[in-house]
């Protein structure tokens, strides 16, 4: 029998159009009804605004939060359903509080109170106080693919020793930003979705949540089913169309077989991704048929009952997976009246009871971000396979193998960073003269490593995030693309979002840029990473505030272990005038505002002389995270062995920082606690920033952030991030 661990689901929750829980969901499936209509949930000037979307009816609206985090509250309580606090949570979204943030901007509130749930991870923050969770609190944001995504990284964390319950799932919100976004692109069905008809015309917005609650060793929780295996990919081809052959969803699927240890004949049912789209449709049934060729499982998309929850749709989807499994009910594709006879499938068209012992579910995103997962029965899920994946198919980025409890080290192959002085060799000779290097970074930085074509066609965020890429290949020997890539920012592309925004309320919703609405996700500037590199490896996007960073550092570090042999870690944050200042304080004013980032070519261990780095952990809710120190062997003896802890602050008065960074001192001593932001300024990615030049600064045997150059004896900096949640990881040579 194969040894791989699995991750047991042992609780359930959704909320999406039709129903409000599992069980009505349950009932919906056995007896679909589509409920699309106008939305009521924002209000909409213009006639041609009016087409149908998938709304959740009846969400509590008794907690004064956005509609996004409310629709994560209530599946996140069904799928806990009174069990003990996980250990993590890994949530996909990409609307965040912005539903509320626009109701703002259109009134012209300038309040920063306002906004103050306007991040992607306040969704994850809430889950994490309202159940008391004290580990990693992950935001994981790919577009349409991010809830299958959170399922990969929560799977990993458990397969790596690092969480032994996990909360994993989507939520998103309906909002003027997608709705509009995808309207502008044409991309809306007039009348409802009907995936794979031979009329389907386009997608119906929705919105909701779906959640896994995921174990590795459940010892006194029934087990509903399994997730066995996960596989991610990028097309690596445009930043909204798939690949026309659907090359990237044919690897995401054979990297999620092969990480489930089961054949393709071993599949009984395939949730589709399905979006009703004529372009997404076929890319997906060309994947679909590569992968099965002529023996392919019953199938469906369930996006014509739901509608697309875009984030949340992988957790919906895995919810539906979980019950096809558990009832023996095979889902119908809703809508459907005639099958596209190009596609050369033949989807269910009512809803139909057999066995299903093994599901594949779908989840692809803009930027070409796709994810698949394999469910199994939990009576299935441990057995012996008789047949086996192709062992033609080598893709060691994304099979989650086991890993010890500790992450190993990285070695920083090759590393970047761009201030206002400019890249690492400007930012640290002046910092070695004693110069200020806050501010903004000037656009002459992004010029001269980006070809002119690529830079006309963007913003600030992507040139930025390209430039950083381009500086850490033009520096390594590697050659070859990446074999996994994580991309940290805490607010996104803030100039893409003003701009469709300000020109949406301008015309009253009639009309604003798709090109602005295409860049203003979260994870479009990885995708184009992926381009500039052809990358077709895992593309992860984190956005968890000032840990963006840190997490992307922990997505990449998974994937190595999982087996991919390098590693692009790439955090920036881009300053935008108007909303900056309202989403993040530090910024606001005064002369530490900055913006800028980091790069980081990350390679196994290979003992070769250089920097490495480690993740070392994460800690919150009731431990005050310097005595949580005491806590984990690898901070202990990450601290004994330390010349000094650089500290990451943000978000704290100066008379409370000053405290608390007094604190610390008198604690940690004789280790001094070097305070970075002071020098490299305020913006939610500094860490990066500080990161690169402590991997410069330990080889170097000083670090020039302190009135006096910081000798380094033992060539070893513990890094800390301070807040809600506290992360820990090393650097040393």
């Amino acid at each position: 029998m194969s040894q791989r661990p699995r991750a047991y689901v042992t609780g359930i929750g959704v909320v999406c159009a039709g129903a409000n829980n599992v069980a009505e969901l349950r009932a919906l499936l056995a007896a679909p009804k589509p409920t699309f209509g106008p939305s009521s949930v924002f209000p909409s000037k213009t006639a041609s605004a009016q087409l149908p979307v998938a709304e959740v009816v009846g969400l509590d609206d008794t907690e004064p939060l956005p509609r996004t985090h409310r629709l994560a509250l209530q599946a996140a309580r069904e799928a806990l359903a009174g069990a003990p606090p996980p250990d993590a949570i890994v949530l996909g979204t990409t609307t965040g509080g912005i539903l509320a943030t626009e109701a703002a901007l259109q009134v012209g509130v300038t309040s920063p109170e306002a906004y103050r749930y306007h991040g992607l991870d306040t969704v994850a923050r809430t889950l994490a106080e309202t159940f008391d969770v004290r580990g990693p609190v992950i935001t994981i944001s790919t577009a349409c693919s991010s809830a299958a995504v959170a399922f990969w990284v929560a799977s990993a964390l458990l397969r790596a020793g690092l969480a032994r319950r996990v909360l994993a799932g989507g939520a998103d919100s309906l909002c003027r930003l997608t709705f509009h976004g995808f309207r502008q692109l044409q991309l809306v069905a007039p009348s409802g979705t009907t995936p794979l008809d031979i009329n389907r015309a386009g997608m119906t917005v929705g919105e909701g949540a779906g959640f896994l609650l995921l174990e590795k060793d459940p010892e006194n929780s029934p087990v509903l089913a399994v997730l066995a295996g996960a596989g991610l990919s990028c097309d690596a081809f445009h930043a909204t169309s798939p690949h026309p052959e659907g090359a990237g969803a044919v690897l995401a699927m054979q990297r999620a077989l092969s990480d489930a240890d089961v054949a393709p004949a071993a599949i009984d049912y395939i949730n589709l991704h399905g979006t009703g789209t004529p372009d997404n449709d076929a890319a997906e049934a060309r994947a679909v048929k590569q992968v099965f060729g002529d023996a392919v499982p019953t199938l469906s998309s369930t996006k014509g009952l739901t509608g697309h929850a875009l984030a949340a749709s992988g957790g919906i989807e895995a919810v539906v997976s979980v019950l096809a499994l558990t009832d023996g009910l095979v889902p119908a594709n809703t809508g459907l009246i005639t099958v596209d006879p190009k596609l050369g499938l033949d989807p269910v068209s009512e809803p139909r009871h057999a066995e299903v012992r093994a599901v594949l579910s779908n989840s692809f995103g803009f930027g070409g971000n796709n994810a698949c997962l394999v469910l199994q029965g939990s009576e299935h899920g441990g057995r012996e396979r008789t047949q086996r994946p192709d062992p033609t198919i080598d893709h060691p980025a994304t099979s989650v193998s086991p890993a010890p409890a500790a992450l190993s080290p990285l070695r920083i192959a090759a590393s970047a960073c761009l201030s206002t002085r400019g890249g690492l060799d400007e930012t640290w000779t002046a910092l070695v003269a004693g110069e200020p290097v806050a501010g903004f970074v000037p656009d002459a930085s992004f010029t001269k490593l980006v070809p002119p074509a690529l830079l006309r066609r963007l913003k600030r965020l992507p040139r930025m995030t390209l430039a950083l890429a381009s500086q850490v290949y033009a520096a390594s020997t590697i050659g070859a693309p990446p074999e996994f890539i994580a991309f940290g920012t805490a607010w996104g592309p803030l100039a893409e979002t003003q701009d469709f925004l300000r020109k949406l309320f301008e015309t009253d919703d009639k009309f604003s840029s798709p090109t602005d609405f295409v860049g203003s996700v979260h994870n479009a500037p990885a995708g184009q990473i992926a381009l500039l590199l052809g990358a077709r490896a895992p593309n992860l996007t984190c956005s968890s505030a000032e840990r963006s960073f840190e997490h992307a550092l922990l997505c990449a570090s998974l994937g190595v272990a999982a087996g991919a042999k390098s590693a692009l870690v790439v955090a920036a944050e881009a300053f935008e005038a108007r909303l900056s200042p309202l989403f993040d304080s530090a910024v606001a004013s005064g002369p530490l505002a900055s913006d800028g980032g980091a790069a980081f070519l990350l390679l196994p261990d290979n003992h070769l002389p250089g920097p490495r780095i480690r993740w070392l952990g994460e800690f919150g809710r009731g431990e005050n995270s310097v005595w949580a120190l005491a806590k984990s062997p690898a901070l202990a003896v990450a601290l004994a062995s330390c010349d000094a802890i650089a500290l990451g602050l943000a978000g704290e008065t100066s008379a409370r920082q000053s405290s608390v960074v007094a604190e610390l001192t008198a604690l940690l001593a004789p280790h001094p606690v070097v305070v970075y932001r002071e020098r490299l300024g305020h913006h939610a990615s500094v860490s990066a920033t500080a990161a690169a030049l402590v991997a410069h600064g330990v080889v170097e045997g000083f670090l020039p952030l302190t009135a006096e150059p910081l000798p380094l004896p033992r060539k070893r900096v513990l890094m800390l991030q301070l807040g809600p949640q506290t992360t820990a990881f090393e650097v040393f040579a």
